[in-house]
């Protein structure tokens, strides 16, 4: 594993949804997401897995459900949870931190054996941006996106970038 820039990450991944079906607005979103799981060490498997079908997907599904969820903490005052399929708990909350508000409590729970994610917000609180400007993502995670953007198999560069170009 090595260091790489966020944006590399980013525009990886935004290349790999595009070339599987993604529309570039969910590619974007996907792309700042998965530059977050990534900073955050969460599993990465989630990432790669919600790139294989465009039409069942935590990529089109979370930023509807993260809409909804704004709309219903707006109603009550700050805190909402809703349902989650089962292949969107991973994603979630790294999708619900990409959200224009701070988060003061951000979890995936299971109620009756149903993931649910619930948020509280704080409207009044700026949000701060806590991504580092190097991550290291693992390998099987950098190599298939490349596979899945069509760049094969690129030589990886020391420290601040990734290779295979804009």
């Amino acid at each position: 594993m090595m260091k790489n820039a966020t944006a590399d990450l980013q525009s990886l991944a935004e290349r790999a949804a595009q070339s599987v079906g993604f529309t570039q607005a969910q590619a974007e979103t996907f792309g700042r997401a998965t530059v977050r799981h990534v900073a955050e060490e969460r599993d990465c498997a989630a990432v790669l897995e919600a790139l294989r079908d465009p039409a069942d997907s935590p990529i089109v599904r979370l930023p509807l459900i993260l809409d909804d969820l704004m709309l219903a903490c707006a109603a009550l005052g700050g805190t909402a949870e809703l349902t989650l399929q089962p292949d969107d708990a991973d994603l979630a909350q790294s999708y619900a931190e990409l959200l224009p508000v701070h988060l003061k409590e951000c979890d995936v729970i299971t109620r009756e054996a149903h993931p649910r994610l619930r948020i509280a917000t704080d409207a009044g609180r700026p949000i701060g941006e806590d991504i580092p400007s190097e991550i290291v993502p693992p390998d099987f995670l950098i190599d298939r996106l490349k596979s899945l953007a069509g760049l094969g198999s690129l030589p990886r560069r020391s420290g601040a970038g990734m290779g295979g170009g804009a």
